[in-house]
């Protein structure tokens, strides 16, 4: 049995072996010479040239340069010319292509500046009064009809070559108050039948010839909403079944204007007519009065529709032969005893014919047998409408709140009308805020 002692003592010849060999392999590293690699880098080549000769921009070449300064120079001349014409030109109030007031220079005050109405009624402005302003419609609507382009200002060219204006989004806020003062006359006059007719526009009951790409908000759903609304004091009168039953829908309203043609309102009566529960017999015929009627829409639009339109005048052809009537404009002390006036057919609007344009105010008296009266709360809808209806009531006032400014409560007990009728077109009544301040009465 080997110690443990003697361990060591036997180990150390190994380890000296060991140590002996590591000696000798650090000998001969050292005896081997070092070679250092060097890499050289590959020389530089540049690229091979474009064969191509290098293009030069246009404006950069001294024979164009002249041409491209001197088309610089006409830009500014051509701005500094419409500022000048701004600065220098009156302003227009009334345009007789699109048969409308033009807008005005906006009043600057801090309610309107913080609002942001200051800079929309700037804009509104420049649009209305820029410089030959219905010369550059007419020459972007003919760039419009070369591209096969078929809307203009919000104004659609139908298939029939007809014109239909588009549906805005009507303002929420707007809705919720007109609705709310409609309502709230309604029940001041609880026992004073009332009535509502929102008679759709064109680009409604004429929506199958619409361009396929046409966007408008659907007058179906708004009519239906607002009379959703109406209490139960307002009876609505909705004639689109009638309308759309008609044999040519497209008769019902004219090629060139946004109003319903004397027959649409002729239709629109006879289903008012029903709701309002008039019994009468008086039927009427009608006759072209002017040929040549171009309207709103064109202007608006700068579309050339031809042939323009018929304005056709419908009279009573079994009314009594006792019966008369006069008309009063208390705005211009005048009174008539005709509902149309006949010089306005060869005007810039033949549509005015209806009772010379609109006022703020008309008041008709008839001799019909009857004690039923009426107050028509409008717009120019009802001006070829209420021709219609004057065998029925003995009494009529037509107010248009776009220029009312009076009490309409002191109107209302005054007169003790028999019946109230609001009679509106779509597109008109989303956009209008006279009707809420007239039937609120602020002042």
């Amino acid at each position: 049995m080997t110690n443990e002692t003697e361990r060591p003592a036997a180990e150390e010849p190994v380890q000296g072996a060991v140590q002996e060999k590591i000696e000798e392999v650090v000998a001969i590293q050292e005896t081997v010479p070092q070679v250092t690699v060097v890499t050289e880098a590959a020389p530089h080549e540049p690229p091979p040239e474009d064969p191509r000769p290098r293009r030069v921009p246009a404006w950069k070449k001294p024979e164009y340069r002249f041409i491209f300064r001197l088309t610089a120079l006409a830009l500014i001349l051509a701005l500094l010319a419409v500022a000048a014409a701004y600065l220098i030109l009156p302003d227009k109030a009334y345009s007789a292509s699109e048969k409308r007031m033009l807008t005005g220079p906006p009043s600057l005050t801090l309610d309107s500046l913080a609002s942001g109405r200051f800079m929309d009624e700037i804009e509104d402005y420049a649009a209305d009064q820029f410089p030959l302003r219905d010369f550059w419609m007419k020459a972007k609507t003919t760039f419009f009809r070369v591209m096969n382009m078929r809307e203009s200002q919000g104004v659609y060219l139908l298939s029939n070559g007809g014109l239909a204006e588009r549906f805005d989004t009507p303002d929420e806020q707007n809705f919720t108050e007109t609705t709310d003062a409609v309502r709230a006359f309604s029940e001041r006059y609880p026992e004073t039948p009332m009535y509502f007719l929102l008679a759709p526009t064109a680009v409604s009951m004429l929506e199958d010839l619409l361009p396929k790409d046409a966007v408008t908000e659907s007058q179906d759903a708004y009519i239906e909403r607002l009379f959703a609304t109406l209490p139960e004091g307002i009876r609505p009168i909705d004639v689109r079944a009638a309308f759309r039953s008609a044999d040519d829908p497209a008769s019902l309203y004219y090629r060139t204007d946004h109003h319903w043609t004397t027959k649409g309102a002729l239709f629109a009566y006879t289903t008012a007519k029903a709701v309002m529960g008039i019994d009468s017999d008086v039927t009427f015929s009608g006759g072209v009065a002017s040929n040549s009627f171009r309207g709103s829409l064109t202007g608006k639009s700068g579309f050339t529709v031809d042939p323009p339109d018929e304005l056709t005048i419908y009279l009573p052809e079994n009314a009594p032969s006792t019966f008369l009537y006069t008309v009063n404009y208390p705005d211009e002390l005048r009174k008539t005893a005709s509902v149309y006036d006949l010089d306005s057919l060869v005007s810039d609007d033949p549509y005015t014919v209806f009772f010379g344009s609109n006022h703020p105010l008309i008041e008709i008296d008839t001799t019909a047998d009857t004690d039923r009266t009426l107050l028509v709360i409008k717009d120019s809808y009802a001006n070829s409408f209420i021709p219609f209806a004057l065998t029925e009531f003995a009494r009529i006032v037509l107010l248009d709140p776009r220029y009312y400014y009076d009490d309409i409560d002191v109107l209302m007990k005054a007169e003790s009308f028999t019946d109230v009728l609001f009679l509106y077109n779509v597109n008109t009544l989303a956009a209008d805020t006279s009707l809420k301040v007239v039937l609120t009465n602020i002042q």
